[in-house]
């Protein structure tokens, strides 16, 4: 059995980067000395602009694109944990090898998604809110909005933890659409059809 994205979901991909959800976050520098909202909100807008200063050559040049994604996002991003959410309880089965297979396919497909919808990336900014949390919390929701001049401000939030004296982000909505129920509801046909085997299969068809 095939993984086919529904439309809302590629919508839902789509928008998260005109949204700048992913792309706002650039490695930071000492994580462990800033909040939450801070790692979300300090390189935002200087990632927004690199990609505005470099759109044209981004969009017709679809590797530049993946290696903007992979380089800029990833590494902010614990796919690890992001992954077993969207797997559930078959992630408990899973041997390491399956497991690793899985956060690898699942990165490859996240790459692919964000970068494809780059070029949506238009003229926003980014708001974060003030963190609701006590400063020794190291697993909260930062929640925020894209501000646009074509459009009402679309609201965010990520999830994010800390985590060897780093922020990483592990789950995030728009609108209210969380990326991990979305990516689950797509996966459990698969799995509880095919099995572990079988979504990796699945990741890899849809990878190419």
């Amino acid at each position: 059995m095939s993984i086919t994205l529904s439309n809302p979901l590629r919508a839902f991909g789509a928008a998260m980067l005109s949204a700048t959800l992913w792309l706002g976050l650039a490695p930071v520098a000492h994580a462990d000395d800033v909040a939450a909202n801070e790692f979300v909100e300090k390189f935002s807008n200087d990632i927004l602009n690199e990609i505005k200063a470099r759109k044209k050559e981004l969009v017709a040049d679809p590797a530049k694109l993946d290696a903007l994604v992979d380089q800029k996002v990833m590494p902010n991003v614990n796919f690890r944990r992001m992954t077993q959410l969207v797997v559930g309880r078959p992630w408990r089965e899973a041997t390491p090898a399956q497991r690793d297979a899985i956060v690898d396919q699942f990165k490859v497909l996240l790459t692919k998604t964000y970068a494809g919808a780059l070029s949506q990336v238009g003229d926003q900014t980014l708001q974060v809110d003030k963190l609701r949390a006590r400063p020794d919390e190291t697993d909260v929701v930062v929640t925020s909005r894209v501000l646009r001049k074509d459009g009402p401000p679309i609201d965010l939030a990520y999830r994010v933890e800390k985590k060897d004296g780093k922020w990483k982000v592990y789950d995030l909505s728009v609108l209210g659409l969380w990326l991990v129920d979305s990516y689950k509801a797509q996966f459990a046909p698969v799995l509880n059809q095919s099995g572990i085997d079988g979504l990796i299969a699945s990741l890899k068809a849809k990878n190419g």
